[in-house]
């Protein structure tokens, strides 16, 4: 779709085999295969209902801006209608700059993307940002959701240990006791017995928690992902004795770590595991020249789980995490809220009024 002078923007999807080369061949040569953006992270998100499908932004026919998003239907007493909405997937996403290119690229972007939503009839569109200033010159509500922690790490690890709060220093010695072992897993160091260990503590944390289903990621879905990325993933395992009780998958992008998943065994909370794997991670980062270690935040602001991460680099600024929120279509947004209201059953429209958009809260679509 042609836009502004030496602008194009283009659509496209993983429909075969070529398509995701394609794709795959994109990502490698202009992002350096940022893992976020994999094909093999981001199918996991796609389903019948749920087409995914890319932005691709040129300028004078060089790609300079990706973002892949889901294409969602939208139906009404349980028919399909010619309506339909965007979200990006879960997780760091959003649009995604070339390294060469300005920030003010983001401007044109937005633009010819609303463009192509109004020909499309797309009422809705909701975007999770990176921690990566992708969020500027977006041209819907933006929204700081989140805080999350971008830990600094140091080349001096006296000052950066000097730094964790007296708890993380008081836990790690408490691990120490108990002769634990940290492994780093990378390239081809990573095999199926060390996917698969990784698997079982963090499937047993996801049911510790009561996690949604959405969580409960298949060992093959794992498998995949990883092997087919393998340069952008590390695994942390803790062991005791011979027992893996504590694990981390981890992303690597340019010079930044990402906790991504991870889980402890519970009945080992006692040897204080987590605190163990984090602080022999962050001495391994400053031993190969990695300079940020990102945590993510909690489930909401200033929660336990955001200050338990937060004890680790307390001195450092947090980075937020944006979410954007678009109504294309006003009239047609507010009918379907009226009409999801209407039909939910349960009697909660005063629950979740900051859901996004507000339509999809409901049981009914």
């Amino acid at each position: 779709m042609h836009t502004d002078i030496g602008y194009n923007l283009k659509i496209d999807n993983f429909s075969d085999k070529n398509k995701i080369e394609k794709y795959r061949n994109l990502l490698y040569s202009n992002w350096k295969n940022n893992a976020y953006y994999s094909y093999e992270y981001l199918n996991h998100y796609g389903s019948e209902s749920n087409e995914l499908m890319y932005f691709i932004f040129e300028k004078f026919g060089e790609p300079i801006i990706l973002m892949p998003f889901i294409l969602r239907s939208i139906k009404l007493n349980n028919k399909i209608t010619n309506y339909f909405d965007v979200t990006t997937p879960y997780g760091y996403a959003g649009p995604i700059l070339k390294d060469t290119c300005s920030i003010n690229e983001y401007g044109p972007f937005w633009n010819a993307v609303d463009k192509w939503y109004r020909q499309n009839n797309i009422i809705t569109e909701f975007v999770r940002f990176g921690l990566i200033d992708n969020h500027h010159y977006y041209n819907g509500d933006l929204v700081s959701t989140l805080k999350n922690i971008k830990g600094k790490i140091l080349m001096d690890q006296q000052v950066q240990w000097d730094n964790f709060l007296p708890k993380v220093r008081n836990n790690y010695r408490r691990a120490q006791q108990f002769n634990l072992t940290f492994k780093l897993f990378k390239n081809q160091e990573i095999n199926d017995a060390v996917i698969t260990s990784f698997h079982d503590i963090y499937i047993k944390t996801m049911l510790r928690r009561e996690a949604s289903e959405d969580f409960f990621f298949s060992l093959a879905y794992f498998k995949n992902l990883i092997y087919s990325n393998l340069d952008s993933f590390f695994i942390v395992l803790i062991y005791l004795e011979d027992k893996a009780i504590s694990t981390e998958l981890i992303i690597s992008y340019k010079n930044t770590c990402y906790a991504y998943l991870g889980g402890t065994i519970g009945d080992f909370f006692h040897c204080r595991p987590n605190d163990f794997l984090r602080v022999e991670m962050i001495r391994w980062a400053s031993e190969h020249g990695v300079q940020y270690y990102i945590l993510g935040g909690g489930r909401k602001n200033d929660d336990g789980l955001y200050k338990n991460k937060k004890s680790l680099f307390p001195k450092d600024e947090d980075v937020i995490f944006y979410t954007g929120r678009k109504v294309l279509n006003e009239q047609v947004y507010k009918e379907l809220n009226r009409w999801a209201e209407k039909e939910d059953f349960e009697g909660n429209t005063q629950e979740n009024q900051s859901f996004f958009p507000y339509y999809r809260r409901f049981n009914v679509l």
